[in-house]
């Protein structure tokens, strides 16, 4: 095929990508991103994921933590690596693990925008699902002494200046994510977004440090930075296979919610490796090109939390028989959820 046609196929692909997804949802999702990274005070959370900790405190803490990080399946592994030597109990490890590259907030919010806000929250209920069954699964398999620890050791911390302040500026940030995406009247959406930049902006110098702004601001660009080229090469990239693919090719193996067109998208996931949030475009194009909505779940479920360099280096972690039950449950329950997806949600 013509070389000018493949680059102008890319090219086409990002000119679409950032004229409809960049304003309104990639730079609120990075702000906020970086205020995640920067105002939370992570000291508070982690401690709650050591091995004496009760399990209803330290699983839900573990997708929280999670949360906070935009993160792919191979960057999560010196975190996974470093709360496991400092105490982690393996079971919240895995759930960290498998939700910070799948649930966390830029993937959520990049989902929603680019495919739909029903598949995005069909993405973290179950990835959210997933990471606990298969944590505490794993957990039970180990070796490790997982101990119950007194539970008054795990009380909450008291509502605090710092939560209020923290839930006016996420409040202002989400106000800008959603109405931007979500109100199509530029006569309504411009001047509301306006006035939660201005907002937001208040908030900022009102309640937080000149240190901490920077910081915020410090993290922000980070994400962009870090990210963005990435998304552009991934976006480029699927321009470039939505020309050369045969246009029979996904519908005829993937276009219905059989058991191999799960398969299939599932052991792609699997093994092969994509940088954080390019899956979501990936994911587009495949529905573009007409995968049905249950194996495209199954796809995203999967592609994000693991690659075949990750799994290399968490046999290193936790060893051949926990490594080989996590991709084995990983597999079945994604391809599971794409099946149900597809019978109930997507007919």
């Amino acid at each position: 095929m013509d070389f000018a046609v493949l680059l102008m196929a890319g090219l086409a692909a990002i000119y679409d990508y950032v004229l409809a997804h960049t304003l309104f949802c990639l730079v609120p999702a990075f702000f906020i991103a970086g205020a995640m990274a920067a105002l939370i005070p992570k000291d508070r959370l982690l401690p709650y994921l050591g091995k004496d900790s009760p399990k209803f405190i330290a699983y839900p803490i573990a997708v929280v933590a999670g949360l906070l990080l935009a993160v792919c399946s191979c960057t999560v592994l010196p975190l996974f690596a470093g709360i496991r030597k400092g105490g982690a109990g393996i079971g919240p490890a895995i759930a960290f693990l498998y939700t910070a590259p799948a649930t966390n907030i830029m993937a959520i919010l990049y989902t929603g925008s680019l495919i739909g806000w029903d598949f995005a929250l069909a993405r973290i209920v179950f990835s959210i699902i997933f990471a606990v069954i298969i944590g505490y699964i794993i957990s039970k398999i180990t070796d490790h002494d997982e101990k119950k620890a007194d539970s008054e050791a795990f009380k909450k911390h008291t509502e605090s200046k710092d939560s209020k302040r923290l839930f006016l500026l996420f409040g202002a940030l989400l106000g800008i994510l959603l109405v931007g995406t979500r109100i199509s009247e530029d006569f309504i959406k411009y001047p509301v977004v306006a006035g939660l930049i201005i907002l937001t902006w208040w908030i900022s110098t009102r309640y937080f440090t000149k240190e901490e702004t920077q910081n915020w601001m410090e993290e922000t660009w980070g994400f962009a930075k870090t990210i963005a080229p990435l998304l552009l090469i991934g976006v480029f990239a699927s321009g470039i296979i939505r020309e050369v693919m045969p246009p029979d090719l996904i519908p005829t193996y993937m276009g219905q919610n059989t058991l191999i067109a799960m398969v299939i998208p599932v052991l792609f996931g699997i093994f092969v490796y994509f940088p954080t949030l390019v899956e979501v475009p990936m994911a587009r194009m495949f529905l573009d090109l007409g995968m049905a909505k249950g194996p495209l779940l199954a796809y995203m479920l999967a592609d994000p939390v693991i690659s075949l360099p990750s799994i290399l280096v968490v046999r290193k972690i936790m060893g051949n028989r926990e490594t080989a039950v996590y991709v084995l449950l990983i597999f079945v329950f994604t391809v599971i959820a794409g099946l149900l997806a597809g019978m109930f949600l997507w007919r």
